[in-house]
């Protein structure tokens, strides 16, 4: 018995890099699963963005914990008096792990990349399947679309961009993760397998990527940055939120987000352990397909807003650490509508709403646009996320609510991946996601999803109005201006039941003692190199 145990600590420590003082150069991060791809330019999912934000830096970051721009890549900037002209200079000696230099010839490189549709490797990227969803996003489109109308290397460490028209998030944009710069020629060399190999400029490089086990990290002794603490970081992939617990206390992970809610208290009471909250910064929604017909007719979508118990959800399946949410916006952001009216839980009044659309006897199938009719199926996520931390749960008593008033369907879920892609190209007639900030900026939470009426991205929401008013909120420097403007928007989208928004929540993170300097940060992704084991 004695010699089991001996090689089970033994075969732990080789898993982890060794134990003792080795295993303590190792910071070992419990994700909720496997990533997407970890070419930030191309995937949409903090499960993935967790990972390559140790590998890239982007031109600005944001401060501690806070959405503060600070420099990144780019030592300083100054705009036009317009604010049409942003000129940036970069950092001098600083190199990508490959070897790479980074320069302004770089930065244009992967700025032309996100933003032309005739780039080389924009073109391979989008036959192969993906999306440069961030860039169309936050700069309006690809091409002349987009709100960008040059780049430009100045010199070797000066990059000027020109835009069509001022965009008041444009820095608090260029610090989104997804902005990442990476290494030209290893995009090149490697084509669309090049989210297998990721190299960028960041504190740790990519060492190697076991699917469906880990990724491994280590340490870039050459950063321009603070140095990391750690020689390595591994990112394991532990689906089941109570065994990424158990890994927590069993000393197999150092740290982990996607706590069940009643494990919160756990943690709280655990000598060993300890709890940290991030700031409000995410919103779980439902969201509704509008090329399915019954939804398109807004009865149908304020019987849904009606008939779900938010308050009951939120008490039942959140630790605690969740607020009910009324709008997209938490209510730390500068544009939040503190006087916009909740939908009341009125199941008297879905019933009736759903009645007068039509459908006295319930809502027990769908009819898509071109004619195809199917029963009603109701998709939840297969992984806690901050803003759904038990989302099967969540969607079971989602759906338990529904069907009291007649909207009766099945569940059904799929891999992340697979998910995102079917939520991308409109597949879900309706489904549960969320959003956490990126930026700090209610542009972010609004325009990304409504600036562009009818896409895909929106479920197919078009809203002319509500788009003009945002993109005119993102061209105004007067924050207190943006900010009346945003909660008119916020307004516009709840009278329109646009979305149904279910909660805000503080993710809780749980981390070993042992972990020093973790700074929370309310995008949902921090930085490894400030921590260190003790």
């Amino acid at each position: 018995m004695r010699l089991t145990r001996v090689m089970l600590v033994v075969a732990v420590a080789l898993l982890l890099g060794g134990a003792g003082p080795a295993l303590a150069q190792t910071f070992v991060w419990g994700n909720q699963g496997e990533p997407v791809q970890l070419d930030p330019a191309v995937i949409t999912d903090g499960i993935s963005a967790r990972i390559t934000h140790q590998i890239y830096d982007t031109l600005v970051k944001y401060k501690g914990s806070t959405t503060e721009i600070e420099p990144g890549l780019a030592e300083k900037w100054e705009a036009s008096a317009d604010a049409t002209v942003w000129t940036l200079s970069l950092r001098k000696n600083v190199k990508f792990h490959d070897g790479e230099p980074l320069d302004a010839k770089a930065v244009v490189w992967n700025m032309e990349r996100w933003w032309k549709s005739n780039h080389p490797q924009h073109e391979n990227q989008v036959k192969a399947g993906q999306t440069f969803e961030y860039w169309e996003g936050q700069f309006e489109g690809f091409d002349d679309k987009s709100i960008v109308s040059k780049i430009e290397a100045v010199d070797t460490h000066t990059v000027r961009v020109t835009l069509k028209r001022p965009q008041a998030p444009f820095l608090a944009n260029l610090g989104i993760f997804a902005f990442g710069i990476a290494s030209p020629k290893a995009v090149e060399k490697a084509g669309t397998e090049y989210g297998k190999s990721p190299v960028g400029t960041g504190a740790f490089k990519f060492v190697e990527w076991k699917p469906n086990q880990e990724v491994v990290l280590e340490a870039n002794p050459d950063y321009w940055g603070a140095k990391p603490k750690v020689k390595r970081v591994v990112v394991r992939n532990i689906k089941d939120n109570s065994q990424r617990l158990a890994a927590l206390k069993a000393g197999e992970i150092h740290a982990m987000e996607g706590l069940n809610p009643d494990d919160v208290k756990v943690v709280k009471a655990d000598q060993n352990l300890q709890l940290i909250l991030r700031p409000t910064n995410t919103t779980g929604y439902i969201a509704f397909n509008y090329k399915v017909k019954e939804l398109q007719d807004k009865r149908v979508r304020q019987a849904f807003a009606h008939a779900v118990n938010k308050k009951a959800i939120v008490e039942a399946f959140y630790g605690g650490t969740g607020l009910v949410a009324k709008e997209f916006q938490p209510p730390s952001l500068w544009g939040y509508n503190k006087d916009l009216k909740e939908y009341d839980y009125s199941p008297e009044k879905a019933r009736d709403l759903l009645k007068q659309a039509g459908f006295p006897n319930g809502l027990t199938e769908i009819t898509w646009e071109d004619g195809k009719k199917e029963p009603f199926v109701f998709w939840y996520m297969s992984r806690s996320r901050p803003y759904f931390p038990a989302p099967k749960e969540i969607a079971e008593a989602m759906a338990a609510d529904l069907a009291k008033v007649g909207i009766k369907g099945q569940l059904q879920t799929a891999e992340w991946a697979v998910y995102l892609d079917k939520r991308k190209n409109g597949q879900l007639p309706v489904y549960m996601l969320g959003w956490t900030g990126d930026n700090g900026d209610p542009d972010n939470f609004l325009c990304y999803f409504f600036c562009s009426p009818g896409a895909s991205r929106e479920a197919f929401y078009s809203n002319k109005p509500l788009a003009d008013l945002l993109q005119r909120a993102s061209t105004l420097t007067s924050q207190s201006e943006r900010a009346r403007l945003y909660r008119q928007a916020e307004q516009m989208l709840h009278d329109d039941v646009g979305r149904l928004f279910i909660a805000n929540n503080q993710p809780p993170i749980a981390l070993s003692k042992k972990v020093k300097g973790f700074v929370a940060n309310p995008t949902g992704n921090e930085y490894f190199n400030t921590i260190t084991l003790q």
